[in-house]
């Protein structure tokens, strides 16, 4: 069940990743692309060795070039080096411009890169996860997971390392410079700067908290809005609009209430650590006059220390003002390494112990199977029968039964609760899911059609199947009709879920794909509900051509379409109460009977 909207986080367990988590995560994501990432460095390397020069070249102008001027009273040889001394000066700043400006061109392709194939491995990760995932995870919220979380780790791999190096070597360049300057007013300024660089530590560590809060609200209005955009017809024929619109209004004043408050933190502590900077400036400016501490010292010196001040307090500054961006970034890390540890429920062997799946099987057997949904009911309740080969079983019995849980716990959706399924006496969870289920066809009640052509969706996006397959498998079903009527045939091109298509047309379409690779066994599940009597009378004689000849698992509400079964097995309250032929069933009068005449006259049909 999916979370409502009074629960901001979805089913993944999410948590605060610390620094050196996010780093192990992250070394491996980089590691591929170590090449890229060292050019970035050695730029960084020349940018901040260019920036950290500047002050240096400073102080010789000053105290050495422009005092040596004013000393002989202007002459040439004084002027030419203050030139050399300025060009100096400029040189170093284009070469830092340069540097940084390749570097970041570097490093953003770099992050670039990774956050495309980290996408793909959540994609992949999501797309072998069990159905109990997707029952606690809207699609909505795995949208937000999948592209605008992992979009926001791009910071991570290229603006948030590269601040966090740059400002690392900037700082150890820095003192390194001004103890060797004079180390008493060194250390007078890392008494200001160090207790500004602990608490900013500190604050980042709680914003992190208002940040992650935003990204859980993104996710539930994605959720809201791709759920309520989906339901879009409902809501104009219930005139829903208003109410629907008025809970997306308060989902997004909470957003904004909370957002607010986060970025009222942010440019607060943006603004303290600017005031802080002219602080520290104004203070080097006491110690240069001589009043604290008993120093003095040269313009020069000064000079020096203002602008390796500033360099010390430019990082902490720059740093809170990209605090937003950081702390989404680490927000949304979080929620999608929370993604990418959550295990499938119905793991694969591990490929050393994996059992090789018989080419031919007699039978597949449900021993003694239960099965409770997370905090649900039992939905199969001690569930013991046989499918043998070339066997066609229906399973039938009123809604909430347990019968789609059956053939969900047979394709390995989920795994038993208790008991287990066999294949000639093997676990079922001993064979790879990919080989199980390539054995299955499988025609739902929901229909659905990827975007693509015809050709596509019917070899089921597989490139290894060719046009005769499909044809084939098209004609057993009758669905050759359907593509002989389409202007392009198999090229034609369909909507989102097959909507220029009928009905009928998309069922028989999901039968014909269900055949194209030969299954061993079909599984159709309420597979002509969703049509009208008469199509579906339509439909039955491509039912008894598809499932001719086929070992086959049925369920069916309208009793008509599995008369013919070779053996009729009826569930109630996720327990086995009745197995038989029709009858067998329809003369022993228990509660096959109650529902076959519900549906026809008392022995109009027996």
């Amino acid at each position: 069940m999916a979370p409502t909207d009074d629960h901001p986080d979805d089913g993944a367990r999410v948590r605060n990743l610390t620094l050196r988590e996010l780093v192990a995560r992250g070394v491996p994501l980089v590691r591929p692309h170590a090449g890229a990432f060292g050019l970035g460095v050695l730029l960084l390397l020349v940018s901040v060795t260019a920036d950290l020069a500047g002050p240096l070249v400073l102080k010789h102008l000053i105290d050495t070039d422009i005092g040596l001027a004013v000393a002989d009273g202007g002459t040439g040889g004084s002027r030419s080096g203050i030139v050399r001394s300025a060009a100096l000066y400029a040189g170093l700043f284009l070469v830092g411009t340069l540097a940084n400006y390749l570097q970041v061109v570097v490093l953003t392709k770099m992050g670039l890169s990774i956050v495309t194939r980290l996408k793909r491995e959540v994609f992949h990760h999501v797309l072998g996860l069990s159905m109990e995932f997707f029952d606690r995870n809207s699609p909505g919220r795995l949208l937000a997971r999948v592209e605008s979380d992992s979009e926001r780790l791009q910071a991570l791999f290229s603006d948030v390392a590269v601040s966090v190096l740059r400002t690392l070597v900037l700082l150890v360049g820095a003192l390194a410079v001004m103890f060797s300057t004079d180390w008493r007013v060194t250390l007078a300024v890392v008494c200001v700067a160090l207790p500004v660089a602990i608490g900013t530590v500190a604050w980042f560590r709680w914003m992190r908290g208002l940040y992650k809060n935003v990204r859980a609200m993104v996710a539930r209005i994605t959720a809201y809005v791709s759920e309520y955009v989906q339901g879009v017809p409902v809501i104009q024929a219930f005139g829903y609009e208003r109410r629907a619109l008025d809970r997306l209004g308060a989902l997004n004043r909470d957003k904004m209430t909370t957002e607010r408050r986060a970025q009222f933190y942010e440019y607060g502590l943006w603004g303290f650590l600017n005031s802080i900077e002219v602080f520290a400036v104004l203070f080097l400016l006491c110690l240069a006059s001589g009043r604290l501490l008993g120093l003095a010292m040269t313009v020069g010196t000064l000079v020096l220390f203002v602008e390796y001040t500033r360099r010390i307090f430019r990082p902490l500054a720059e740093f809170s003002e990209q605090l937003g961006g950081i702390q989404r970034a680490f927000a949304s890390a979080d929620r999608v390494f929370s993604v990418l540890d959550t295990p499938s429920r119905t793991p694969d062997p591990k490929p050393s112990a994996a059992a090789e799946l018989p080419a031919t099987w007699n039978e597949v057997a449900f021993e003694d199977v239960s099965f409770v949904y997370d905090g649900g009911a039992r939905a199969v309740d001690g569930v013991t029968f046989r499918i043998r080969r070339g066997e066609r079983v229906a399973l039938v019995g009123l809604s909430g039964g347990g019968k789609t849980t059956l053939t969900n716990l047979l394709l390995r959706f989920y795994d038993p609760t208790s008991g287990r399924i066999t294949v000639d006496g093997r676990d079922l969870r001993a064979f790879p899911q990919r080989a199980w289920r390539a054995r299955i066809g499988l025609v739902l009640q929901d229909i659905h059609l990827f975007p693509g052509t015809v050709g596509e969706n019917l070899r089921a996006l597989a490139d290894d199947v060719d046009d005769r397959d499909i044809l084939r498998a098209a004609r057993t079903v009758g669905a050759d009709e359907v593509i002989a009527r389409l202007p392009k045939g198999l090229d034609e091109p369909l909507t989102e879920g097959g909507a220029n298509l009928s009905m009928g047309e998309r069922q028989l379409l999901s039968f014909a794909r269900a055949l194209v690779h030969d299954p061993d066994l079909l599984v159709l599940d309420e597979a002509t509900s969703s049509v009208d009597p008469g199509t579906e009378r339509r439909l039955q004689a491509s039912m008894d051509r598809l499932l001719a000849g086929r070992t086959s698992l049925v369920i069916a509400h309208r009793l008509a379409t599995v008369v013919s079964a070779d053996r009729i097995l009826v569930m109630h309250g996720g327990r086995l109460v009745e197995e038989g032929s029709h009858a067998e069933l329809h003369a022993k009068g228990g509660i096959y009977r109650d529902l076959f005449d519900l549906q026809f006259k008392s022995g109009a049909v027996a």
